[in-house]
């Protein structure tokens, strides 16, 4: 098997293996892939690590991965590392769990005003890191990180 190196872009590392669909879906890699015809992405499942035993790893040529992106997976998955490539050279990024998610993640409350059409709300989230749960910013109700995959706006 061969995949090159980035000359640019985003390697999305020490995913726990086969979860990264997971991590696709969260950064919206499908639509990506329609939006940017240039841009190609590999993901690699069940591969040896040091650390982990087995991890995922995804590669995405010439697209950059919003922090913000990257610290929501951090959520999901602490074990995540991304790295990005500019000109080959290589420049890691920690995520880090955000206090605050806005407008990224939809409300499962259905009554929620963060779901209404009639008033355009943004979505907001806080980050209860003891209880892994996150916590809507107008309805209270509270989710376990295990279903932000699934609630993640298109």
């Amino acid at each position: 098997m061969l995949v090159r190196k980035l000359e640019e872009g985003t390697v999305v590392d020490h995913i726990p293996d086969w979860k990264a669909q997971t991590v696709s879906k969260v950064l919206r890699l499908d639509k990506l892939a329609k939006m940017q015809s240039e841009t190609s992405v590999a993901i690699l499942q069940n591969v040896v690590s040091k650390t982990l035993g087995r991890k995922d790893v995804i590669k995405i040529d010439r697209w950059l991965v919003d922090e913000k992106e990257a610290d929501i997976l951090s959520l999901i998955f602490p074990t995540i590392t991304v790295n990005y490539i500019d000109d080959w050279k290589v420049s890691k990024y920690t995520p880090k769990v955000p206090d605050v998610i806005e407008g990224r993640i939809r409300c499962p409350e259905v009554n929620c005003v963060s779901n209404s059409e009639r008033e355009p709300v943004v979505s907001k989230f806080s980050t209860l890191k003891r209880e892994r749960r996150l916590q809507c910013h107008y309805c209270d109700t509270t989710v376990p990180l295990e279903r932000i995959p699934d609630l993640v706006r298109a």
